[in-house]
């Protein structure tokens, strides 16, 4: 079998902001050799970097697919330019529609936001698009693939997306409500708009059974005990969610929290832990369990700045990204068939409830759950608890 004449190309994003594509091709007079060529091709005219990164890898398929059908650049011009007319004419029409690349999330919405002002909807109207629109692309970005096609998200994906923000933005039903609709009215747009450039892209997507909330939605929803002892068998088949989710229950921190939490926060001395919540910066105190938790995972021996929860199932300079534990949750929670609203925050819920059953006082409960006043714990303990003292003895016989 013939070697190849070429090398693949291969893309040099330089910090100085010199992108550029290089591909290597053998000297004709010299086999074995290879010459390197650089193209840039007005790549670096483009200043988001988002478009720039789209631009820089359709001129490496562009470079790769003319070498694969025998572009040569060490012939004189008008035989390569007659070379690749050939190569093109020899593809059919059905060809050139199937390696038309798919739209990713950040086209899309620009053609999205495209179509909106040409159709001379109101800036207010279009203002409110782009928060929702930015709420996704920042969801997206933390995906293990931030790169997927707009058209191979899921009714899966959208409503984890809807779910992450709901329970961990602390999201009001109305806006969980109107990202709702936001999405079913996106996707049905963008899916009409690449099919006019792309006829055989396929969006499979279908979010006529997104779940709406209620005006009064339920966050607050703790495991019973019977529910908690099924959940606890399941998860203790994964070594990695079962410390996660005995981390959430024995700090009450939120899965956000946790996610982006380094070792250089633990302060094993003083047996506090500092947390950057959403109100500002909070200190969570270590119980002696929590403290076994945290000998267990041998996390001080871990450098500095790594996150608690890694990638790779371990301590790592890269935190897992952000529904990383949900995702795998929810497997279990369709197989016990668990109610919509039990979230692995559920946990800290579930520790609040068994403090409070236990005779702890409310003002070291607050400790945990980062309530600034006591209002607001009163308001959030009427979600899960009533009085721990009334009506629970003996009353009367039926």
């Amino acid at each position: 079998m013939n070697a190849k004449k070429y090398k693949n190309a291969r893309i040099i994003r330089a910090s100085s902001g010199d992108w550029r594509v290089v591909y290597e091709f053998e000297y004709p007079e010299y086999p074995g050799k290879f010459k390197k060529f650089y193209v840039r091709d007005g790549v670096n005219y483009i200043h988001d970097v988002h478009e720039k990164e789209i631009a820089v890898n359709q001129l490496k398929e562009d470079i790769d697919y003319a070498l694969a059908n025998g572009f040569n650049p060490f012939m004189p011009k008008i035989y390569i330019e007659d070379q690749l007319n050939t190569a093109e004419k020899e593809i059919d029409v059905e060809t050139k529609l199937k390696s038309k690349k798919p739209w990713s999330t950040e086209i899309a919405m620009n053609k999205f936001l495209d179509y909106c002002t040409k159709s001379g909807l109101e800036p207010n109207t279009i203002r409110t698009y782009v928060s929702f629109i930015n709420n996704l692309r920042k969801w997206v970005q933390n995906l293990p693939d931030p790169l997927i096609p707009f058209s191979e998200l899921t009714d899966v994906d959208i409503q984890s997306f809807l779910d992450y923000n709901f329970f961990e933005e602390e999201w009001t039903p109305r806006t969980y409500n109107n990202h709702s609709k936001f999405m079913s009215q996106l996707f049905s747009r963008v899916a009409k708009l690449e099919k006019k450039y792309n006829p055989n892209i396929k969006y499979t997507i279908d979010l006529s059974d997104l779940i709406l909330k209620k005006d009064k939605a339920e966050k607050n929803k703790y495991y019973t005990p019977q529910v908690a002892a099924k959940v606890k068998k399941e998860i203790s088949k994964n070594p990695e969610m079962y410390r996660y989710s005995k981390w959430i229950f024995y700090s009450c921190m939120r899965p956000k929290e946790i996610r982006l939490l380094k070792i250089q926060d633990i302060d094993m001395v003083s047996r506090q832990i500092k947390v950057n919540g959403k109100t500002g910066y909070r200190f969570v105190p270590i119980c002696d369990e929590l403290m076994n938790l945290i000998s267990e995972m041998n996390l001080i021996a871990q450098p500095l700045d790594y996150y608690v929860f890694g990638k790779g199932k371990k301590p790592n300079n890269d935190p897992v990204y952000h529904d990383y534990f949900a995702r795998r949750y929810q497997t279990i929670k369709d197989n016990l068939k668990l109610d919509y609203n039990y979230t692995l925050y559920s946990w800290k819920h579930t520790r609040v409830v068994s403090l409070i059953t236990a005779g702890f006082d409310d003002n070291q409960v607050m400790t945990l759950t980062g309530h600034r006043d006591r209002s607001g714990f009163e308001a959030y303990k009427r979600d899960l608890i009533i009085d721990n003292t009334v009506m629970k003895g003996k009353t009367i016989d039926f």
